[in-house]
């Protein structure tokens, strides 16, 4: 510690005789002898890089970070003086576009301050400021800098302050509720005292004036003048000059208009002053809500367990919609004719620029997005500034009264409000702005308490009027649209979807917040082009199948993708996996997307290993390892409603050869754990003659690819058959009568009754809202007629899991029975095996397949239906897909070991020559070849040209080649196309 210490003394002093704090001609400097003051040789063999070359991606060209240490620090260097807080942009724009491998800490530096961010978890306040001076006894809050890379410690952890004061305030609350208080009072009163704290720790109150009136209150009597005096003198116009409360100025926002006294108990008293106690100035006005919510509604009375949206993922909204169009308005004009002119123009426009968030919740994204505005408004002033003689110092004219919000939960919008009227003051002291704190903006008017998409009236219900707004931005509620009549009810959902008629009932809910939003924008345009744009969270269901279409295939008949995030998991309270939207709303004719300050190239943000270990968060619920990827851009000339910049495959047409006849099936699904039974019990029942014709093995999507694939269990299936008949089954039936019948009857009685059940099943049916199949408890779920009798046509099928990244195909022999995880493919022959089992058929299964989490499933409706095969294969062609086909099947069989074929497959990560590896090359050359397609050509580009080709002959009524043997081969067994391996029951 005492070299440490010596090592950055000698450092400081250094600085002190040797820095006159040159931007340009001393950073390289300064940081090469600050990485030697931490331990270092020098910056460059730490592995440091001076004037990284960063691709932004925002139509900006190339950007230089001063230094980039790898997945370290990301250092930024100023000229002496420089106020720091105007560069905040500039750093955070870096550091988002160095994914992978993005540096865990940032640092702003004007040679005489260090201002350090984490943001990973707070994007808007640095954790730790230090003086130069202050480096041998404050160093550890740099401690990452040293050669070890050790944790560092900082003094300022705003997250765990926010949790501590809304545990304190809500635990009062809960006080107050809990002994017979009216909950509205007391919410109203809660909020009141949250300004008020506040208040006195961001001066718009005197320091401890709070804290010293709370322990005042000795008596529920006194709490109750005390509060009550100052809640009124806060709405006193003009303030109060004397007296009790002399100085207390004028605060309304609409939230004072009404004094909520309560007469308060010395436990509730006391909670009150533990939360006064708190530095509310480090409290986060954008989280809080969210964790006061929880402390207020959690059993467990305190916030730990909550997770709120963390900033960095409401910017990748803010900043696209909101921030990027407006500073490049800004340059644009600043290097135009007339700027000090027409920048004056931009600034009456920026005043009646109106955000909406109509899904707003706490107000969380519109705090961050009200915050956001001042940085530009800031900006803009600057720009004003310089381009003109007038130095005459210029006033801010953004109001957080131009920012509208909706949701459906009162007291989240009370909360929205308090969270924007503290915004004004907390973004004037970081910026240091120069604009009256009070009184607080009134945002009554500003927000709607409510359904965002319909209303209900004496007449049924009509659809909710939104606010007129320029941008939409906001994360709507994660609901699957099977999950909508359970949760909201059957009228309801009903209504919704008969006033919104564009969009299919088997859309999920988000999706009526993105087409209401694209439909409510106005048309961005060359004179306005900041208007017309929204930036959406939705579940990652909004680029596929049925809820794409009615959300974002809408959306881009009129309107531009500028900027997606393709997956991702969310950082809010929903454990989900989303995709982000943001777009413009351009018209339907000829987009001019230079006038419109349209990107030329769209970024997609898509998911990236990353390449280091990232660090633990540590937390009173012990630790937690951050998910170990990171999300990186891609650039195109376009994002499709798939949000994808590659081929926009969404275009493709189904193909009636493919549908008909029916070629690919679902397995079949039991629906209870009872219809599965082991070898043992087989065995024990086939003995029966009568029920051998209904025990089968049984084989799931992960049994086929773990272990060597063989069923373990077989299934009983009754088929469609009725109870009478199932009952000569003695031994199958006496089976299911005992291991299913109890089951389904607990079900019917916990659902008839809506009784709660403690146990497993119990939860199970409440989660899952399971539903009784009393009425034929016999039968399987799901025991299709036409996957029975295909297997009855054949020997062996194709087989792969629904659920899946790589797609496995593998032949099993028709005496299993496949269960629901698994597509049937009703193919027997080698050569559809390797058309199946080929790159080009993953690939499309990668664009087209529907995505759930980290998921893919295979939808037969929208990848097999649509997957054209080869028009002109020759015999030739086909044999050597069948060969190579049958060689892939035989290095899996050759190698396959522990694991299966999942730990087979994973084999193709590692370096190295791999036999499984060569297989699928030959197959895919062979493919390719059978196709005719050019392999340095976008192959999904030359599968849709394929697919459309195969359509337009379809309705032309022209023959084409559909799935399976082509038609130059007149018999596939002669031709040796189909063998006999396959898996069998054990």
């Amino acid at each position: 510690d005492e070299d440490r210490k010596q090592r950055l003394v000698d450092f400081v002093a250094w600085v002190g005789k040797h820095i006159e704090g040159d931007e340009k001609g001393e950073a390289q400097v300064f940081l090469d002898r600050l990485f030697r003051a931490f331990g270092h040789s020098d910056a460059k063999s730490a592995g440091a890089v001076f004037e990284k070359r960063i691709k932004r991606g925002d139509g900006r060209g190339v950007g230089f970070a001063d230094c980039v240490w790898e997945d370290v620090a990301l250092i930024e260097m100023k000229k002496r003086g420089a106020d720091l807080s105007r560069h905040v942009q500039q750093l955070t724009d870096y550091w988002i576009h160095l994914a992978p491998g993005r540096p865990a800490y940032s640092i702003l530096c004007n040679f005489d301050e260090l201002w350090i961010y984490d943001f990973n978890s707070d994007m808007l306040s640095p954790v730790e400021k230090i003086r130069v001076e202050e480096l041998p006894e404050r160093y550890g809050a740099l401690a990452f800098l040293f050669p070890t890379r050790e944790e560092p410690v900082f003094g300022d952890d705003h997250e765990a302050v926010t949790r501590e004061a809304a545990d304190y305030l809500a635990a009062a609350f809960n006080s107050i509720v809990d002994r017979g208080m009216d909950r509205a009072l007391a919410q109203r009163f809660t909020l009141q005292m949250l300004v008020c704290l506040f208040a006195e720790d961001i001066d718009l109150l005197d320091r401890y004036f709070v804290t010293r009136l709370l322990e005042e209150c000795d008596s529920p009597e006194r709490a109750y003048d005390l509060l009550g005096g100052l809640f009124d003198a806060m709405n006193q116009e003009g303030g109060v000059t004397g007296g009790r409360y002399k100085g207390v100025r004028y605060f309304n926002g609409g939230l004072f208009a009404e004094s909520a006294a309560i007469e308060l108990t010395a436990e509730e008293v006391g909670l009150l002053v533990e939360a006064a106690h708190k530095d509310w100035s480090r409290v986060r006005p954008e989280i809080f809500g969210t964790i006061f919510e929880h402390s207020m509604d959690s059993e467990e009375r305190h916030a730990f367990g909550a997770h709120f949206t963390s900033q960095l993922d409401i910017l990748k909204i803010v900043k696209p919609t909101i921030v990027d169009p407006w500073e490049e308005w800004i340059e644009r004009t600043a290097k135009g004719a007339k700027p000090v002119e027409r920048l004056n123009q931009l600034h009456m426009r920026l005043q009646n620029y109106r955000v909406l968030d109509p899904a707003c919740g706490s107000g969380n994204f519109l705090y961050l997005a009200y915050r956001e505005l001042k940085r530009v408004e800031a900006k803009l002033i600057d720009a004003i500034q310089d381009a003109s003689a007038d130095k005459t110092k210029m006033f801010g004219r953004v109001t957080t009264r131009q920012f509208f919000g909706i949701d459906i939960n009162p007291f989240a919008v009370e909360l929205a409000k308090v969270t924007l009227m503290l915004a004004r003051k907390l973004a004037m002291d970081e910026l240091h702005l120069d604009e009256a704190a009070l009184p607080l903006d009134n945002l009554d008017a500003n927000f709607i308490t409510g359904d965002a998409l319909i209303t209900e009236t004496d007449d049924g219900y009509e659809r909710t009027v939104w606010p007129e707004a320029d941008v939409i931005i906001g994360n709507p509620p994660f609901l699957g649209a099977s999950r909508l009549k359970p949760e909201r009810g059957d009228k309801y959902a009903d209504a919704v979807r008969e006033l919104h008629p564009g969009i299919p009932g088997s859309a999920d809910y988000c999706v009526f917040w993105i087409r209401r939003s694209h439909d409510h924008l106005p048309e961005c345009t060359a004179d306005d082009p900041v208007a017309g744009r929204a930036g959406l969270v939705g579940t990652q269901n909004i680029r596929n199948n049925k809820s794409r279409e009615g959300g974002l295939d809408h959306v881009v008949e009129s309107g531009v993708v500028v900027e997606a995030v393709d997956n991702q998991a969310w950082s809010g309270e929903a454990n989900v996996h989303v995709s982000i939207a943001n777009w413009v709303k351009t018209g339907e004719g000829k987009v001019k997307e230079n006038a419109l300050l349209i990107p030329k190239m769209k970024k997609v943000w898509h998911r990236v290993e990353a390449k280091r270990t990232a660090k633990k968060k540590r937390g009173k619920r012990g630790q937690r390892k951050d998910k170990t990827y990171e999300l990186a851009y891609r650039e195109g000339d376009r994002i499709s409603a798939a949000l994808s910049d590659q081929t926009d495959v969404t275009r493709a047409i189904e193909l009636q050869c493919n549908v008909e006849p029916p070629r690919v099936f679902r397995g079949f699904e039991p629906g209870n754990m009872g219809f599965l039974v082991d070898q043992t019990t087989a065995a024990r029942i086939r003995k029966d003659s009568d029920s051998a014709e209904y025990i089968h093995p049984f084989l799931m999507g992960s049994e086929l690819v773990t272990g060597d694939g063989t069923p373990d269990r077989w299934v009983i299936d009754f088929e469609r058959v009725d109870q009478l008949t199932a009952r000569k089954a003695t031994a199958a039936f006496g089976q299911v009568e005992q291991s299913v019948l109890p089951a389904m009857q607990r079900i019917e009685e916990a659902r008839s009754n809506d009784t709660h059940v403690d146990d497993e099943l119990g939860k199970r049916i409440k989660k899952r809202n399971l539903r009784s199949r009393l009425d034929r408890w016999w039968l399987l779920r799901r025991s299709p007629g036409a996957s029975r009798e295909m297997l009855r046509q054949t020997t062996r099928v194709i087989v792969c899991p629904r659920v899946t990244k790589r797609p496995t195909f593998e032949f099993i022999s028709t005496e299993i029975r496949p269960g629901d995880k698994l597509v049937v493919f009703a193919f027997e022959d080698d050569y559809s095996f390797g058309i199946l089992q080929s790159e080009c058929h993953w690939r499309w299964f990668g664009a087209k397949c529907g995505k759930q989490l980290e998921r893919w499933i295979y939808g037969p409706e929208t990848v097999f239906d649509t997957y054209p095969w080869p028009q002109g294969a020759t015999r030739g062609q086909v044999l050597a897909v069948a060969e190579a086909g049958r060689e892939v099947r035989r290095v899996r069989e050759k190698h396959l070991g522990k694991g299966g074929l999942r730990a087979l497959y994973r084999t193709l990560e590692l370096p190295g020559k791999n036999p499984l590896e060569d297989a699928h090359a030959a197959l895919d050359a062979a493919v390719m070849d059978a196709y005719g397609f050019d392999a340095e050509q976008d192959l999904l580009a030359q599968i849709l040209e394929l697919n459309m080709t195969v359509a337009a002959r379809e309705d032309k009524g022209e023959r084409v080649q559909g799935p399976g043997v082509p038609g130059c081969i007149a018999d596939a067994a002669a031709a040796g196309l189909i063998t006999d391996d396959c898996i069998r029951a054990g």
